[in-house]
């Protein structure tokens, strides 16, 4: 499983395939590379969550999980990073390029957080359509003044952090639960 992972692009791989290939279905339990458990949630329930979060803290609800999820992803980023290192040595930009387009792919296919793509240039740009956080937010028909993809925003930004071994500056510069036709975040490495 983890040779697919950073051996190709999978982009163009069906959600079928991506499953198949990364998803092990073991008496009622999914395991994304056969050892990590998968839940579902509903996305209102993770709507609500940071709604109340916000009542209670204010706008510090945004740092708390987004910090969170940076943390886990960051650690998710270097695992991947180690593990490729043993296997394979050095992980250049451009390898560390396919595996994160290949996570996130796997996060839209997969794990329902979306319908993803990721565009890869001089910054790495994520455009996100009907994001499991925005969603549950419009399903609820709250309409926040600003974008509220934290979880997303947090643990793609740690993953590319972890897989790149540098320093990132993320924003959702775009947010469907705000108005926008999609939520899209920008990456940028920091000098």
């Amino acid at each position: 499983m983890f040779d697919i992972l950073v051996s190709k692009d999978l982009s163009e791989m069906s959600e079928e395939e991506l499953d198949s290939s990364f998803i092990v279905h073991e008496d009622g339990v999914k395991n994304f590379l056969g050892r990590i458990p998968l839940g579902c949630i509903y996305a209102t329930f993770l709507a609500g969550l940071y709604i109340e979060m916000e009542k209670i803290v204010g706008r510090a609800a945004k740092g708390l999980i987004l910090n969170a999820s940076k943390n886990r992803g960051k650690i998710a980023g270097n695992a991947i990073r180690r593990r490729y290192e043993k296997k394979f040595g050095k992980m250049d930009e451009e390898k560390a390029r396919m595996i994160a387009k290949n996570m996130i792919t796997i996060w839209g296919k997969c794990f329902g957080w979306g319908k993803i793509k990721c565009e890869c240039g001089d910054s790495f740009r994520v455009i996100v359509k009907d994001s499991l956080e925005a969603i549950g937010f419009i399903k609820l028909k709250e309409k926040p003044s600003h974008p509220v993809c934290w979880m997303l925003l947090g643990y793609t930004w740690g993953l590319l952090e972890g897989l790149f071994a540098k320093k990132f500056r993320g924003e959702e510069i775009k947010c469907q639960a705000t108005g926008d036709d999609a939520c899209e975040f920008v990456f940028q490495t920091v000098e």
